[in-house]
């Protein structure tokens, strides 16, 4: 392989996130290993099963075989490998966070990094929905109480602890609390609500698009 030619642009200093569980063994472990070394990936999940020692089977009687290591993985910076201690991720989370995880981090850089109002708005949307369904926001009932009426057109119910947003005769969506008197819908991924809250009381709801776009009604009841 040709490694001074690369079809394309190369990338040297983009963010590389790497997921990592306890079930990522032998090659692949070897990829984590060397990323991780040569500090060009941040490893997000679970420190790996640790397999870096190739063999294979051996026949050791005429009633037994025994699995016998043939070779020896040794990194040049390490001057070792992962064998047996397997390969720790920079951030430790449970396998089925990690992947939201390294979402929520990529996003974050991204917003530090990014000067254009229109890409900062895109992913602050991004990560705050993203933030709200992997840190999920528990409101007492009284809470949310406070937010039941009639705006204009927009309706807000509740039934059996569940906050409803209906907007005139169409479909009600069940509102997902992001704290700060926000919500988002699963149903409507594009669209927000915020109440503008006074003393414990809604007196209006404004409206959030991904667009920027926003519109507001006044309480009615």
């Amino acid at each position: 392989m040709d490694l001074a030619h690369v079809d394309g642009q190369r990338q040297p200093d983009r963010p590389v996130y790497v997921l990592t569980s306890n079930r990522t063994f032998s090659a692949a472990e070897e990829f984590s290993y060397n990323l991780k070394n040569l500090e060009r990936a941040t490893l997000v999940g679970e420190t790996t099963g640790g397999g870096a020692h190739p063999g294979g089977p051996l026949i050791a009687t005429d009633r037994y075989q025994v699995w016998v290591p043939t070779g020896r993985a040794i990194n040049p910076i390490t001057n070792t490998n992962w064998e047996g201690t397997g390969v720790s991720p920079h951030v430790a989370v449970p396998q089925a966070e990690a992947l939201d995880r390294a979402y929520l981090m990529a996003l974050e850089k991204l917003m530090a990094e990014n000067q254009d109002p229109t890409a900062q708005a895109a992913y602050q949307w991004l990560f705050e929905g993203l933030q709200a369904e992997h840190s999920p926001v528990t409101l007492a009932a009284a809470a949310l109480r406070q937010y039941v009426g009639s705006y204009g057109p927009r309706q807000v119910t509740l039934e059996q602890d569940q906050l409803y947003y209906q907007r005139g005769a169409g479909e009600k969506h069940a509102m997902i609390p992001m704290g700060n008197h926000r919500f988002m819908f699963a149903t409507i991924p594009y669209f927000r609500i915020e109440f503008e809250v006074n003393e414990g009381v809604a007196g209006a709801i404004v409206g959030h698009y991904n667009n920027g776009r926003t519109d507001k009604n006044e309480r009615g009841d």
